[in-house]
């Protein structure tokens, strides 16, 4: 299981950064980043540490590793969890999504600690709230009705 998400994170990756490679130019007419500038490292970082991460199990030994029904469970939910949150997303915009996706996967993934689900459910929608709207200017989604 650990392999198959792997992979299609991978994936899902790499169509990322094809895209932010010939999408998206790196630098704008005036001759400052452009729009290509982060989601080219982001994306080639992703890549890398997906494929450190294969590797480094293959070594371990633990590729396969664990129970299948718990994982195929924990897939399901997920993966559920992240198709609900790009609906809400578009429909009710970041600040709903974001707080919504994070205490909804931390209380099923991180069950009885409360107070740590709780904080992260706060800090990370204001950090990035702040580096994305505050420092980088960049439009965050609002939703349909915001």
């Amino acid at each position: 299981m650990r392999l198959f998400f792997y992979l299609c994170i991978l994936v899902v990756a790499a169509c990322y950064t094809y895209g932010a490679f010939f999408d998206l130019t790196f630098m704008n007419n005036r001759g400052n980043v452009g729009p290509g500038f982060f989601p080219r490292i982001l994306g080639v970082a992703i890549i890398v540490s997906m494929l450190l991460l294969i590797l480094s199990d293959i070594k371990k030994g633990t590729l396969f590793s664990g129970t299948q029904n718990s994982q195929f469970q924990d897939a399901a939910v997920l993966i559920g969890l992240s198709l609900t949150f790009g609906l809400v997303l578009m429909v009710l915009g970041y600040v709903i999504a974001i707080p919504a996706y994070l205490c909804a996967t931390l209380f099923y993934f991180n069950r009885g600690k409360h107070v740590t689900n709780g904080a992260v459910t706060v800090a990370v929608p204001a950090v990035i709230h702040f580096l994305f709207a505050g420092l980088l200017n960049a439009s965050l989604p609002h939703g349909l009705w915001w």
